[in-house]
C-alpha cells in the first residue's frame, strides 16, 4: 500500500490498463468495479510511486520550443509559434509563417465560432494551405474596411472569403473604404444600416486573425492603397508610429492615442480588439521586431506566430 492508500499491485494493474491496454477511463472503472474519479486518482498516484514515467520525444528543434516559452512566459501569452527564419527572405517565411497559421486555426476554431481578420500579404497566403473537408459552422468577416483599389487579393474581404471558402463555412463583408477623408464622413458611413450589423458582429468576435505592419517596411503598400503619401507616412514616424493592427497605429508603448487617423478607420477599434477572446498575431522577418514588441506590450496579442530570428530579436529587444 502507498501512503493514499492504493496496493501497488492495483496502481500497475490500472496503469498497464490504460496505457499498454489503451483501455479509457470509464472502461477501467467498469473492470474493476470502480469509479472514473478514483482511476484518475490511481493513475496519479502510479505517476508519484514512479510506477509511470512518461517520456516526451520532442523532434523538433529544442531552440524553438524554449524560445516559444521564453516569450510565453515574458509576454503572458496563451502560446507562440516559432517557424524557421529560412534564411531571411521575407517571401518564404510568409509561407512558413502561413503553413503554420493555417494548421494553428484548423487545431483550434470550433462550431459556431466568429473569426474576424485584418489583411495583409501573409494572412493572403493562409488559405494555400488549409486542409479542410467538411462544412463548418463558423463565420468569417473582416475587421476593417478595404486598402484603395489595388492588392485586392491581400484586402479584408478577400481573405475573409477564401478562409471561409476553405472551410466551408459562412463570410460577412464590409463595403467600406478602411480610412476616409474625416471623422464626420466615418460617421455618416457607419449609419448604413449594413454596416451597422457588420459592426455588430464585430463586438461578437471569438478570434481575430491579425497582421502586424511596420510602416515604413510596408510603404509601397500604403502608398499603393492611395490614402498615403510618403510625407504622411514620415509624419507618422515623427509622431512616434512604431506598428499598424487593422490599419491602426500604434507607438512603441501600444498607445494609439497620438494618431488623428486612427479616428478615421472604418472598423473595429483598438480598444474593442483587446476584448476578443483569442488575439492571433502573425507576423515575421526580423525588421518588424519593433512593431512585433509594440503590439504585444499593447496586450493585441494572445498567441504569436513568428519566426526564429525575429523572436530572438524581440527577447533582446524587450530587455533593454
Amino acid at each position: 500500500m502507498n501512503k493514499k492508500g492504493y496496493d501497488t499491485r492495483l496502481m500497475v494493474k490500472c496503469s498497464q490498463m490504460y496505457y499498454e491496454e489503451h483501455l479509457n477511463q470509464g472502461e477501467i472503472a467498469e473492470k474493476l468495479q470502480i469509479s472514473k474519479s478514483s482511476v484518475s486518482r490511481i493513475l496519479s498516484a502510479a505517476k508519484k510511486a514512479k510506477i509511470i514515467k512518461i517520456t516526451v520525444n520532442n523532434p523538433i528543434k529544442n531552440q524553438y520550443i524554449q524560445l516559444e516559452k521564453e516569450l510565453e512566459k515574458r509576454f503572458d501569452l496563451k502560446e507562440v509559434i516559432v517557424v524557421d527564419s529560412m534564411a531571411d527572405e521575407p517571401e518564404e517565411i510568409k509561407k512558413e509563417l502561413a503553413k503554420a497559421s493555417a494548421e494553428y486555426l484548423e487545431r483550434i476554431i470550433k462550431d459556431g465560432q466568429t473569426i474576424g481578420v485584418t489583411w495583409g500579404t501573409t494572412l493572403n497566403k493562409i488559405k494555400n494551405y488549409i486542409n479542410n473537408d467538411k462544412k463548418r459552422d463558423i463565420t468569417f468577416l473582416p475587421l476593417v474596411g478595404g486598402i484603395g483599389e489595388t492588392n485586392i487579393n491581400i484586402h479584408p474581404n478577400s481573405i475573409a472569403l477564401d478562409l471561409a471558402r476553405k472551410f466551408k463555412g459562412d463570410c460577412k463583408l464590409l463595403h467600406a473604404p478602411s480610412i476616409v477623408d474625416d471623422p464626420v464622413r466615418k460617421d455618416m458611413l457607419i449609419e448604413d444600416k449594413n454596416i451597422q450589423s457588420l459592426f455588430k458582429l464585430m463586438k461578437d468576435v471569438d478570434i481575430s486573425l491579425m497582421g502586424i505592419g511596420y510602416p515604413l517596411l510596408n510603404t509601397s503598400t500604403l502608398l499603393e492603397s492611395g490614402y498615403f503619401t510618403m510625407k504622411y507616412i514620415k509624419k507618422l514616424e515623427e509622431l512616434g508610429a512604431i506598428a499598424d493592427i487593422s490599419s491602426l497605429f500604434i507607438d512603441k508603448y501600444g498607445k494609439g492615442d497620438n494618431f488623428e487617423l486612427n479616428r478615421r478607420v472604418i472598423g473595429i477599434d483598438l480598444e474593442d480588439i483587446k476584448k476578443i477572446p483569442l488575439k492571433i498575431g502573425i507576423a515575421g522577418y526580423v525588421a518588424k521586431k519593433r512593431a512585433i514588441l509594440a503590439a504585444l506590450v499593447g496586450g493585441y496579442i494572445d498567441v504569436l506566430i513568428t519566426d526564429e530570428n525575429t523572436a530572438e530579436a524581440i527577447l533582446a529587444l524587450s530587455d533593454k
